[in-house]
């Protein structure tokens, strides 16, 4: 009986330092991604680069987060009212999925790229889900020194754009799982353009007016063919992408 006693108390005692070791090889193991769900029921997967969790897509809802509906842009119902201060509309389109370079063999769908919200869309504070915000300057600056800091300098846009797509021997490495595709923007007549060259990503941060003019700038995340990315003091009137960072 005390063989038989010793022989279970050492059995009992392997099984917990198993146990332990266990549980530290799963502390190891990366935390599963985290996603978000949109007014509309899209499905996005998140994706964490240093203290920050991004989107790993552009936003595509058409619907605020107060579930209000955004009216869709089309030049039949609002010429080129794209940005009208005298008729301040809550406007988004679908990014323009011509492929230009014949790289997709297989048409794209609608919503590929995401959509492009105009001023007053973005300017509502309704178009993230609950518990994310679109990012202000300081937060896109925070993304582009992590990537400068940890072996990407001068090649952030090359670690966060997709490996195919884009359009000029313009890929990136997508380093982080970011997947920034090439979604174009809106220009100040409403036309979606610049696909699979370029990407604008808005902030909330309003920059000064140009030199010499009224025209209000919204600072926005530009990537395009290169592999460096900059900050860009776009017109208010253009449409971007619009990329939502957590709470």
């Amino acid at each position: 009986n005390t063989m038989k006693n010793l022989t279970r108390v050492l059995f009992l005692i392997t099984l917990s330092l198993l146990s332990l070791n266990c549980s530290n090889d799963y502390d190891d193991v990366p935390t599963p991604s985290t996603t978000v769900t949109d007014a509309d029921g899209n499905v996005y997967q998140s994706v964490k680069i240093g203290n920050q969790i991004w989107m790993a897509e552009n936003l595509k809802t058409t619907t605020y987060n107060d579930g209000t509906p955004i009216t869709e842009y089309t030049f039949a119902t609002f010429g080129n009212d794209w940005f009208t201060p005298s008729s301040p509309n809550e406007l988004y389109q679908w990014a323009s999925t011509s492929d230009l370079g014949n790289i997709y063999d297989n048409e794209l769908p609608f919503d590929f790229y995401g959509a492009l919200y105009n001023h007053y869309a973005i300017q509502s504070g309704k178009l993230a889900p609950t518990g994310w915000h679109i990012p202000s300057e300081a937060e896109f600056l925070e993304l582009k020194n992590y990537l400068s800091n940890n072996g990407y300098i001068d090649e952030e846009a090359k670690a966060l754009k997709s490996t195919f797509g884009w359009l000029s021997n313009g890929n990136g490495t997508d380093n982080f799982g970011f997947n920034m595709l090439p979604c174009g923007y809106a220009n100040t007549l409403g036309g979606a353009t610049a696909a699979q060259v370029t990407a604008q990503l808005g902030s909330t941060t309003l920059g000064t007016s140009f030199p010499g003019t009224s025209s209000q700038t919204r600072i926005s995340l530009s990537l395009g063919t290169d592999d460096d990315l900059s900050f860009a003091p776009n017109s208010i009137a253009l449409g971007v992408g619009i990329r939502c960072i957590k709470d």
